[in-house]
């Protein structure tokens, strides 16, 4: 069980990558640490992204007691309202797995998530552990994914060797004495997460039974249409923008260079820490490909525009004759609560700008992004696209929301290094 659950972490470090923690079961005892014994009966892992809290600490799992009942839980999302549900709580993951606690012993495994869940603003689908189940949850509506193959539970299907199949949203998978059941607790109408295809999940895993490199592909196809730029040849924003900008690159029958390198050691820019997010060190243009070029840059989504901005400067330091962004995707102006950490209108680059002014920012000759209607027409209707719109999976008071989460946010910044 220990060397299963180490891989499944590493193969979901492009998930999070502030710590990993382990939680896990031997001789009917509960545990958390930074390992897994190798007799150990069933285990969870986590690899942490922050979004309530502070950064750079492994917070879960969360050992949770209740009466007699004792609980390891890890999720991933955000429980927005934590502060109103479990007040004495200092982060959303402690209020969870506290209120999680309580309803099971209060009232069993589905009636005991059917009342937490009616409590919850934000997005949660968790794995948790008792002395007597193992059980995975997914969020009512889906809006973080949860995957499952005979004996285990991921965030996605390719920490599971890409055998598993995304669980229903409002489903539950319990393992027990052996054995293993899927029963419904209260499904609503699926509302998944649309950056997950676009950024958030690995390009080897199934999402609604779509590989996500082939969305991202068909979103950059999307992109090439009705370009108007005389583009020479293609470049990306290292990793995540790879598919789409080689359907875009499809789309125009033009080539796609790998003209910008990105240090494999970096990680993941746009999930670090604030005082982690400096991208000038991380990257490096190959002048070759684009000196005296007119050249496309594919993102895949623009949020705060820190790598954008860098790495158009340094295009054009390469010799680049014009740099024209293109964004697989709408513009981003709104906050997320359900999982993702941009939860202030403040951050977005988009919010309030227009093209012109975005693109004198970034240091681009233009600006283009896909259409929000192109975009549904790929991702689908069973989509949150929240960030893009302002209408969320649940009534949100955005102000609010946003003024106290920066307030739990500095806080926890005055408490860092």
């Amino acid at each position: 069980m220990g060397i299963r659950a180490r891989e499944m972490s590493v193969w979901l470090m492009h998930r999070g990558e502030e710590g990993v923690r382990y939680a896990f079961l031997r001789n009917g005892e509960i545990a958390v640490g930074d390992s897994v014994p190798e007799d150990a009966e069933a285990a969870l892992v986590h690899a942490r992204y922050s979004t309530t809290g502070p950064y750079g600490v492994q917070l879960q799992p969360v050992l949770a007691r209740y009466r007699d009942l004792e609980v390891a839980v890890a999720f991933n999302g955000t429980v927005a309202n934590y502060r109103q549900i479990a007040p004495r709580a200092k982060t959303d993951s402690e209020a969870y797995a506290q209120k999680l606690a309580e309803a099971l012993w209060e009232h069993g495994l589905e009636e005991g998530l059917r009342e937490l869940y009616s409590k919850i603003v934000g997005a949660a689908s968790s794995v948790f552990i008792t002395a007597e189940l193992v059980v995975g949850f997914r969020d009512p509506r889906g809006v973080r994914p949860l995957s499952f193959s005979d004996d285990a539970a991921a965030s996605e299907t390719i920490a599971l060797g890409g055998r598993g199949i995304d669980l229903r949203p409002g489903h539950a998978v319990v393992w027990s004495r052996g054995s293993a059941r899927v029963v419904e607790v209260m499904s609503l109408k699926e509302r998944l997460c649309s950056l997950e295809f676009v950024y958030f999940a690995h390009p080897g895993s199934r999402i609604q039974g779509r590989l996500v490199a082939d969305v991202r592909r068909e979103l950059g196809r999307r992109l090439a249409e009705g370009e108007d730029a005389d583009i020479e040849v293609v470049a990306y924003v290292p990793e995540t923008a790879r598919h789409a900008a080689a359907g875009y690159a499809e789309g125009l029958g033009r080539p796609l260079v790998d003209a910008v390198l990105k240090n494999r050691y970096s990680g993941r820019i746009f999930i670090k820490p604030p005082y982690m997010r400096n991208a000038s060190p991380s990257f490096r243009v190959v002048e070759d490909y684009v000196k005296g070029r007119r050249v496309a840059l594919v993102d895949d989504s623009l949020i705060r525009g820190t790598n954008l901005r860098d790495i158009v400067v340094k295009l054009k330091a390469a010799g680049a004759r014009e740099v024209h962004v293109r964004i697989a995707s709408p513009p981003v102006k709104w906050p997320c609560f359900f999982g993702m950490d941009f939860q202030s209108r403040s951050e977005l680059m988009a919010n309030g700008r227009g093209l012109a002014e975005i693109a004198r920012l970034l240091r681009a000759d233009s600006l283009r992004y896909l259409s929000l209607e192109q975009f549904k027409v790929v991702i689908g209707e069973r989509a949150c696209y929240g960030c893009f719109t302002g209408r969320y999976p649940q009534r949100i008071k955005v102000a609010q929301l946003e003024r106290e989460i920066a307030t739990s946010r500095e806080k926890a910044l005055g408490a860092e290094p």
